[in-house]
């Protein structure tokens, strides 16, 4: 290597470190905490823990006017809510409709409403009441909102005077209740998610630019890798008395675990950019399976008259939602403990048939073959829980076109569960694989996959830490030499002096 070339990826290497080398640890660092706290969300287990039983008995009053015979809706969905059902029909961009079942009449779920849904919610969850503390209503979204829950803006936000000081968050579209956080989880996620994903509400409300933000810091961070680990590479040699490095004191350390952990630290920051899907690179290229599948959505009509065959029959469930198949109205029941029994539109066990599977298979396929459908036990390759549970048996459809496309169904409701294109395998690869060390089962299995991965994850932030240490001692040597330079008393020359 010249020398030139040399001294300018040294400066290079150094100057960019002072740059993108704390971000880098910071990444690290905010990584570990992800790995057992992540981003608030409502998982589904804790929102039945929230619902009572429909009250089949109050049920079904719908509005006289209105709604229009022929409307279709996304989703139709039965719930109780503060002791009534209700029925919450989802349009396509347009705002829910939330219908009270007992009166028939639609809900305008203003801040008294929400505040009266949120209290029961806190309170049941705490099991005793719980006082409200602060009301806010968010139009476009607070830290843990934005970006998120587009069709349940405004939100509506309960800070909970209790130990835990719980944040309730409830959709003025639907009256559903789509978040809780606590302050620990608050906490936990400065440290952790915020940092990590460059998240802070200033930045994520504009998402454009955020995510160029992310994706020019990671571009840096691979290349300032890339160049360590040349430079690294490059000064590696056996010298006398042993030793690999011709440096001393910090600067060998640096150089060390440069060469242990470099190519790990590549590998996570590399498949972090990978993550992003940088201007559509490996982005999926499929469209419209859903719908393939649900076939025309139910309309209005067969959902009132379906529900009136319902209430005849009742079931003890905590939610009724709709799960349309090839055109044909089914719905799926959900009881406290979230067991899912299948039922067609007149309330009888409808089970989805081996041939309701292929059928769906051909109808994903379309002109291209199939080339291996089956029921799968087992978690593959491509489909498998990271650490949160999929859905055990999976349908699974190869099909025999130019991507070899991957679908994995709901046994119970046919719902497309995992779409896999070429480009989306590889994204597999090289995002979960690469950064979240998820090359196989035995990987994912605990406390294995936490040691290696911590131990990973500290290597990584030891590199740079001391990258960052020693290019700032750096920078503050040549900044001192340059104050030094204008500094310098110069010499005057008079014209008597001659």
């Amino acid at each position: 290597m010249t020398g030139i070339l040399w001294r300018t990826l040294v400066a290079i290497h150094r100057y960019l470190g002072i740059a993108v080398g704390l971000m880098m640890a910071i990444w690290f660092a905010s990584g570990a905490v992800m790995m057992y706290v992540g981003f608030p969300e409502l998982a589904e287990k804790a929102l039945l823990a929230l619902l009572r039983p429909i009250d089949w008995q109050a049920c079904c009053r719908f509005p006289s006017e209105g709604i229009d015979d022929n409307g279709v809706f996304e989703r139709a969905q039965v719930e109780g809510l503060l002791d009534k059902p209700v029925l919450r029909l989802r349009r396509t961009l347009l705002p829910d409709i939330l219908i009270d079942l007992t009166q028939g009449t639609v809900v305008e779920v203003d801040e008294k409403v929400a505040r009266a849904i949120a209290t029961d919610a806190a309170s049941r969850f705490a099991g005793r009441y719980v006082p409200v503390a602060v009301v806010d209503e968010i139009e476009e979204g607070d830290q843990w909102t934005v970006g998120r829950y587009h069709a349940d803006l405004p939100l509506f936000r309960f800070a909970f005077d209790d130990p835990d000081r719980t944040v309730v968050y409830v959709s003025s579209a639907s009256g559903q209740v789509v978040l809780w956080t606590t302050a620990w989880q608050r906490f936990w996620n400065w440290l952790g998610a915020i940092p990590h994903w460059l998240y802070p509400l200033a930045l994520r409300s504009d998402p454009q630019l955020w995510g160029q933000v992310v994706i020019w810091t990671a571009i840096l961070g691979t290349f300032l890798t890339a160049v360590g680990l040349v430079l690294g590479v490059t000064q590696l040699r056996r010298r006398r008395g042993g030793s690999i490095s011709p440096y001393r004191g910090f600067f060998y350390w640096h150089h060390v675990a440069g060469l242990l952990f470099g190519l790990v630290a590549l590998s996570f920051v590399f498949s972090g950019l990978i993550s992003m899907n940088p201007w559509g690179f490996l982005e999926s290229r499929g469209g419209g399976e859903r719908a393939r599948l649900m076939g025309a959505p139910p309309r209005w009509s067969a959902i009132r008259v379906s529900l009136d065959a319902l209430r005849e029959r009742p079931l003890a469930a905590v939610n009724l939602t709709t799960a349309p198949l090839a055109g044909r109205l089914y719905w799926l029941a959900t009881d406290a403990k979230g067991a899912v029994t299948r039922l067609d539109a007149s309330g009888n066990a409808a089970p989805l048939s081996q041939a309701e599977l292929a059928d769906a298979a051909q109808r994903l396929a379309r002109d291209n073959g199939i080339a291996e459908q089956a029921l799968m036990r087992e978690e593959d390759a491509y489909y498998f829980s990271h650490h949160d549970a999929a859905v055990l048996p999976v349908y699974r459809i190869v099909l025999n076109d130019a991507q070899a496309t991957r679908y994995y169904l709901d046994p119970a409701s046919g719902a497309l569960l995992q779409r896999l294109d070429a480009d989306r395998r590889w994204h597999r690869w090289l995002f979960a694989g690469l950064h979240r060390i998820d090359f196989a089962q035995w990987l994912r299995v605990r406390p294995l996959w936490d040691m290696i991965v911590l131990g990973l994850l500290l290597g990584g932030a030891g590199v740079s830490l001391t990258g960052v240490y020693l290019a700032l001692r750096r920078l503050r040597g040549d900044t001192a030499g340059l104050l030094r330079l204008f500094r310098a008393p110069r010499l005057v020359v008079r014209p008597d002096e001659h």
